[in-house]
């Protein structure tokens, strides 16, 4: 019996399944304690939610059967009744499908002080790791899971209405479902056009057996309609009929029939009970922030109106990964890669709300804008597990949508290669120090990206950046200490050493840890190489070569954007920043000269979060005349896709892939104030005695709740992902 299988029945388990959970306990209970007779029946929730039984031989031990959330309250009505009802009893054993855990302990001590009772809690990790032990518990345990999980199994890969949201239609929906299934257990080193066109037939086989076959034309109109139309998808899925032949379908040749193999079928139900377990587990911790926005909105909430936040929130994300997936497969289509994407909450929840066909009350969508913002900032691994599925069958699917052929589509990306990396990327990267290891995110992307083979390199420039944004951060820190007045929002990295509810006067001691006073720069480089294996390298030389009118335009472009977003710095400065972008834009379009790829086939790349980058290349056509060299820049957005989907997969393992992040600006609002500092730094102080961890989810809230009176939205990437970065650190 499959475990995950098991545990999805008894997780589905309700008020109304008591007479099914007593005969799954029976069963269990059975195997150690012979015979069992019933002593009496509770009424419960809608049905048999507690059923009592001693065994034969020994009054003195009583089972209670329950399917109730309430445990303690259940266990302890239940001691007060058999002091009447069985004064000779002197043990509880307790078989309930929820988990209880250590949650228990307090109950057992109360109900052996006030009842002189011992109690024996056996919740769903007892069942779970009992149901392979023997043929009874096994038999028991596929009995439930064929009323409690098939027919939800079933209902999903038919692509059910509702059940996936942000799919049209249900060909498309019973697609998404099977490449999530499959997909992130097929060999990695397998093509995605096979990966991707052996689980589309393994959907179109669904429900098929020795005895309901379907001949070879009706497969191929399946796949098809799960596809694009126009297309002829007959030699893949041909491809694909004879790949699977004997190992996970048979093939009736005199009829030329197929059905998924007995073997095969099962492992679909297997895998699908999996991945509807994690769903649930999605779903919970869902549940979990919406709980935590009552005391962050100041508003009290009904269970229905919990559980339709969680639901709205829930198709707001689906849309978020599915549109995500679509924007990475539309730029490989076209040979280009996508910029830094980003959106606003508010929008995707309405969209939801819209999809959804409700209309909830203010505090609901409120509650459902908290929970998507957090979702992303430190999930468990298994909701880790269950969104990066997710995101990479979107991805799928959207390439599939693109064109059949996907691993033509993607081989033609680079493999390998070098990246330079701007300021605005390691900037939080250097304050992810203060983030817990799970929540670095940019720090793990590049670590894999790293440990795929791809070298990261910084220039000079950027480290003097770098060293000028510490000292920048120690000067808002004095003037906050001395009470004076900060023009401008806080430097970045000193929001994010407040925000780790760290007080102002430590934050040159923790940028001691990358520069020191005499050669910063030469520190910034030695930290950057020492503990994230990124080397230095200019791009000076090659930048001068770069044709000279292509060059003023560059530095034109550049100069009108920094002069814009940066009216406080004197003249000098901007010049500098110009200076250093236009280094690293030019200098890798000249060395992509001897390189003599296709677009998406170059191996130099800057990686930036800067809006301006993106947009140099359209603004170039305008410029100058003659042909535009092809734009240097990708996104980290675009290389987290890459290193999921693209030729590298095949090296990125899978303990690396739990560790990188799913979405890396999953933050909506502007930077930090220095108002708002002042706020966060009082809370640090009157609430320090508090643990760490509780003291940064109260700055993070107060942050929220000040940002949400403020009222105003960022479209800024840079704004975006190093609030991202502050919500990790909070966390």
């Amino acid at each position: 019996m499959n475990r995950d299988r098991f545990e999805l029945a008894l997780t589905r388990l309700g008020p109304e399944d008591g007479v099914l959970f007593e005969q799954l306990a029976s069963a269990f209970a059975a195997l150690e304690y012979g015979n069992l007779r019933t002593m009496a029946s509770f009424g419960g929730d809608g049905g048999r939610d507690a059923i009592l039984y001693t065994p034969d031989d020994d009054d003195g031990v009583v089972f209670q059967y329950s399917v109730t959330v309430d445990f303690s309250g259940k266990i302890l009505r239940t001691a007060k009744r058999l002091q009447k009802t069985v004064p000779e009893a002197r043990e509880i054993i307790y078989l309930t499908s929820q988990v209880v855990g250590p949650k228990g302990d307090e109950v057992k001590k109360r109900v052996r002080k006030e009842y002189r009772l011992s109690v024996d809690i056996r919740d769903r990790s007892w069942f779970l790791d009992r149901v392979n032990l023997h043929a009874q518990s096994q038999q028991a345990a596929e009995s439930l899971a064929r009323i409690k999980v098939d027919p939800l199994i079933s209902r999903i890969e038919s692509g059910a209405p509702g059940v996936l949201p942000g799919l049209t239609r249900e060909e498309e929906a019973e697609a998404a479902f099977f490449l999530e299934v499959n997909y992130g257990n097929e060999d990695r080193k397998k093509g995605l056009t096979k990966a991707s066109f052996d689980s589309l037939v393994r959907a179109a086989l669904r429900g098929t057996d020795s005895q309901n076959r379907i001949p070879r034309s009706e497969v191929i109109s399946k796949v098809s309609r799960m596809l694009p139309g126009g297309r002829d998808y007959a030699p893949l899925v041909n491809s694909s009929l004879a790949r699977l032949n004997k190992s996970a379908i048979r093939h009736w040749r005199p009829t030329d029939e197929f059905c998924l193999s007995h073997d095969e079928a099962e492992k679909v139900k297997d895998r699908a009970a999996h991945l509807l377990l994690l769903q649930e587990e999605f779903r919970f911790e869902l549940l979990q922030f919406v709980t935590a926005a009552e005391e962050f909105l100041g508003q009290k909430f009904s269970a229905a109106d919990q559980n339709l936040a969680v639901e709205i929130a829930e198709h707001a994300l689906d849309k978020m990964l599915l549109d995500r997936g679509r924007a990475f497969a539309e730029a490989v289509a076209v040979d280009r890669v996508s910029d830094y994407q980003s959106e606003s909450i508010s929008p995707l929840i309405e969209t939801a709300i819209t999809s959804l066909g409700r209309n909830p009350a203010r505090k609901v969508r409120e509650a459902a804008a908290y929970a998507v913002g957090l979702i992303f900032t430190a999930p468990s691994n298994g909701v880790s597990e269950y969104l990066h599925g997710k995101m990479e069958s979107h991805t799928l699917f959207a390439l599939l949508q693109a064109t059949p052929d996907v691993q033509k589509t993607v081989v033609k990306l680079f493999s390998g290669g070098l990246i330079w990396l701007d300021s605005n990327l390691l900037l939080p990267v250097l304050a992810e120090e203060l983030a817990e290891e799970e929540s670095r995110s940019f720090t793990n992307l590049l670590h894999v990206a790293r440990d795929c083979g791809i070298s990261l390199r910084v220039t000079s420039g950027v480290t003097e950046e770098l060293s000028m944004h510490m000292r920048r951060s120690l000067a808002y820190a004095r003037v906050a200490q001395q009470g004076g007045v900060w023009d401008g929002d806080v430097p970045f990295l000193a929001a994010a050493h407040l925000a780790a509810g760290r007080p102002l006067a430590s934050l040159g001691g923790w940028l001691e840890n990358f520069r020191g006073a005499d050669q910063p720069m030469e520190d910034v480089a030695e930290y950057l190489e020492d503990e994230h294996g990124i080397r230095l390298q200019d791009l000076k030389e090659e930048a001068e070569r770069a044709d000279i009118a292509l060059r003023g335009a560059v530095q034109e472009i550049w100069y009108e954007s920094k002069s814009r977003r940066a009216k406080r710095f004197s003249q000098e400065t901007v010049q500098t920043l110009v200076n250093h972008d236009v280094e690293c834009y030019l200098g890798v379009v000249v060395r992509r000269r001897s390189e003599n790829r296709s677009p998406l086939g170059f191996n130099s790349w800057w990686l930036t979060l800067d809006s301006t980058a993106f947009k140099v290349h359209s603004m170039l056509r305008d410029r100058i005349s003659g042909e535009v060299p092809s734009p240097p820049v990708m996104s980290p957005d675009f290389l987290l896709r890459y290193l999921e989907i693209g030729p590298l997969r095949a090296e990125v393992s899978n303990s690396s892939r739990a560790k990188l992040p799913v979405l890396l600006d999953i933050s909506f609002l502007e930077g930090v104030s220095p108002q708002m500092m002042g706020i966060v730094d009082a809370i640090r102080q009157e609430n320090a005695a508090l643990p760490q961890r509780v003291l940064r989810r109260k700055i993070r809230d107060t942050m929220n709740k000040l940002k949400a009176e403020r009222g105003r939205i960022s479209e800024g990437g840079v704004a975006l992902v190093e609030q991202e970065v502050l919500d990790s650190i909070r966390a």
